[in-house]
Parts: C-alpha cells; sequence; structure tokens
C-alpha cells in the first residue's frame, strides 16, 4: 500500500509528463504553422527555360487568364520598378507587352502602341485623321481613326478597349524584318494582318512590341548613338538584338549595286576599306535571305572582266563585283547572270560591335528608292530589308 506521499509523488510525475507532451506538441504546431504561413506568403513561380524569367503573383495572374503565350509571348525581365508615366510601379516585360502593377486598380497592359510611334519619331497625333467610317468599320471619336475587318474581329474579340486601347491609326502597309503586310497601331498594340499564312482564321497577330522597345531603349547605355535616321528601320529590324551598340558612321559615301538573277551585290567605299556585299534573294523574291561580305581586292591594274559570254538579255559583272562572282563560284550559282548594269550611288553606313552593319542605298536609278529601304546585315549571314527613314 503506497503512502500518501507515494501517491503524491506519482500524480506530479504524471502532470509533468503530461506538460512536456502538450508543450511539444505546441511547438509543433507552432513551427507546421509558421512554415505553412512561409509557403502561402511566397506567390508560386511559373518559369520559362525559353528566356530563363519567371511570372509570379498578379502579373502571372493577369498573364494566364487574358490570353497567355501567343497575347503576351514570354518574360523577357524579371519583376521590376519602373516610372511608368510619371508613376513609380512594378512592372514586367513580355516580347509583346509590358504588364504593370497598379496595385487596387489591378494589372493593366502597357500603352506600348503610342510609345514605339514615339520612339520612332512619328508620334501618333501626326497621323491622318478620318470623319466617318466606310461600311461595316467603327469609327472612335476619341482618337479620330477608323477600325475595320480583319483588326476589327480581332479586337471584339481578344478584349476590346481594356486590351488594345484605341486605334491610333489607319491601317497601313509596313515592313517588319523581311515580312511586309498590312499593319495598324493601338494604344497599347500593333496588329499584323499575315495573309501568307496557310491558317486565315489566325492571320492576325500581335507585334512584338514589348522586345522592339526593350532594345531601343538599351541602346542608351551605349557609347556611340544611333544614327537618327535609323530610328524607325531600327525597330523593324526582327534581329536587331543580334546588332549589338553602334559604331561611327559614315554618311554619303561613294556605293554601288547590280542586280543579279537571284540576289544583288552592293559595293560601299569608307576611305579606309572597301566592301562588297553579295545578296542572294528568297526564291520569286526581292527580299534578302542571306549575304556574304567581302573585301574588294580589284584594282585598274586586273582585268575588268572574265571575258565569259552571258545568256542572250544577262551581263557578266565586271571590276570588283565581277572579280568576286569569278573566284568564289557558290557566290555565282547562287546570284546568277547579272540582269543590270553596275549602277554608281550614294549610301549612308553605321557599322555594329557585333561586325554587322546597316546601310542605305540612295537607288536613284531603281524603283525601290521610293520605299526608302535599309539593309541590316547581320552577323552569321542574316540580312533585312526594312522601308522606313
Amino acid at each position: 500500500m503506497r503512502t500518501p506521499y507515494q501517491a503524491h509523488n506519482r500524480i506530479k510525475r504524471y502532470w509533468f509528463q503530461a506538460l512536456v507532451i502538450l508543450l511539444a506538441s505546441v511547438g509543433l504546431l507552432v513551427r507546421a504553422g509558421a512554415a505553412n504561413a512561409r509557403v502561402q506568403a511566397q506567390p508560386s513561380e511559373r518559369c520559362f527555360a525559353q528566356t530563363n524569367q519567371c511570372i509570379s503573383g498578379p502579373i502571372r495572374t493577369y498573364w494566364e487568364r487574358n490570353g497567355g503565350l501567343p497575347v503576351f509571348g514570354y518574360p523577357i525581365s524579371p519583376r521590376q520598378t519602373e516610372r511608368v508615366e510619371g508613376r513609380i510601379l512594378p512592372v514586367q516585360w513580355f516580347e509583346r507587352d509590358r504588364l504593370e502593377d497598379h496595385g487596387a486598380q489591378g494589372v493593366l497592359a502597357g500603352r506600348l502602341g503610342a510609345r514605339l510611334l514615339e520612339l520612332q519619331g512619328r508620334p501618333w497625333e501626326t497621323f491622318p485623321h478620318d470623319t466617318v467610317a466606310p461600311p461595316g468599320c467603327r469609327y472612335f471619336v476619341e482618337s479620330q481613326h477608323t477600325l475595320c475587318e480583319p483588326f476589327l474581329s480581332y479586337w471584339n474579340n481578344n478584349g476590346r478597349l481594356a486590351r488594345f486601347g484605341y486605334p491610333i491609326t489607319q491601317s497601313m502597309g509596313e515592313s517588319v524584318g523581311n515580312w511586309f503586310g498590312i499593319v495598324q497601331y493601338f494604344e497599347r498594340r500593333r496588329m499584323e494582318y499575315h495573309t501568307e499564312l496557310s491558317d486565315t482564321k489566325h492571320a492576325v497577330l500581335l507585334g512584338l512590341l514589348g522586345r522592339t522597345i526593350r532594345d531601343v531603349e538599351a541602346l542608351a547605355a551605349c557609347p556611340i548613338p544611333l544614327y537618327d535616321r535609323w530610328a524607325l528601320a531600327y525597330t523593324r529590324v526582327s534581329s536587331r538584338g543580334d546588332l549589338g551598340c553602334p559604331q561611327p558612321v559614315a554618311r554619303d559615301i561613294p556605293a554601288a549595286w547590280q542586280l543579279y538573277e537571284h540576289g544583288m551585290m552592293i559595293w560601299l567605299d569608307r576611305g579606309d576599306q572597301r566592301t562588297i556585299y553579295a545578296i542572294v534573294f528568297m526564291s520569286d523574291s526581292t527580299l534578302p535571305s542571306s549575304y556574304r561580305q567581302f573585301a574588294d581586292t580589284w584594282d585598274a591594274s586586273q582585268p575588268a572582266s572574265g571575258g565569259l559570254v552571258p545568256p542572250a538579255g544577262l551581263l557578266e559583272p565586271v571590276r570588283g563585283f565581277g572579280k568576286v562572282w569569278r573566284e568564289n563560284p557558290d557566290v555565282r550559282a547562287q546570284l546568277g547572270w547579272a540582269t543590270t548594269p553596275e549602277a554608281a550611288d550614294r549610301a549612308d553606313a553605321q557599322g555594329w560591335s557585333s561586325g554587322g552593319a546597316m546601310l542605305w542605298l540612295l537607288l536613284s536609278n531603281d524603283f525601290r528608292h521610293q520605299l526608302a529601304i535599309v539593309y541590316a546585315f547581320v552577323p552569321g549571314g542574316g540580312v533585312e530589308a526594312v522601308s522606313g527613314l
């Protein structure tokens, strides 16, 4: 039989053990709650290997609920704070857009259509206005522009005013890279009508304005500015990100060009160097697909031609063009015979840190001078011909 003292000690041990178990349980619950709080406080991310960027929080929600990849493209920057039209906001850049977190107002798309036109040196306010809409079109008194098919249906079915804003230009022909087609600018976007696509139901695409504007604004960090003549053309070069930073520009220098069955040659004299570009056209087109660059090593002590007899109506190239054409069988096979005589010209040219170049030819004896064509040569053989100066 236990004494009262022994019974008292057993009761104390019982309550002590119970208290230890209770405190341990509370500790586990506290730690579990804290861990759960940390998981909930950290927004889930969605990352993209294509650009090594992630999206999260309200911007991810907006991206996923409003069209995702086809509408916005991949993220091309982290979430960061920027000044947007006088306000400091969290923003994230995408290939086609800039998404802005306006707090209580929610996430909004940036006014990139208007911004791009401003960077191109042609503010939307300077475009001709309409006063009435043709049948089947809609007129916007707020911007004094008309919206017609196929852009009208796309605007109506994909977010309307909140997604695109008002139209700020009429539909018009424009080149983007080596593509030429009908486009129309809106406050927030540029729509492009790609009739070359077999799926005509999805022929309206949205321009890569986010990437374009980011590339243009990045030039501010380059020590030498972009030649002002290229302000519009640069935004239309799809491979501009491969050019690097501008180098000193050479203005109004001697040049020459010649057309061939399947391409053209361009000669430039920068004073310290003479360069020949051999450009191969796309099949059944005058749009360039690739180029080769050569130093012009011909001088008057060498034969002007190789004495070859071309087919009727065609020409053998002479002097520097002829030497490159004869000494490089692959170039000769790709270009074919010349179709026009060599034409003297003048050019503006700017090199780039990558080794590429941009140049403009007057092409005074050719119908294409009406389009003010700028040629952009990218290392690796890429070349684009874009209109706009």
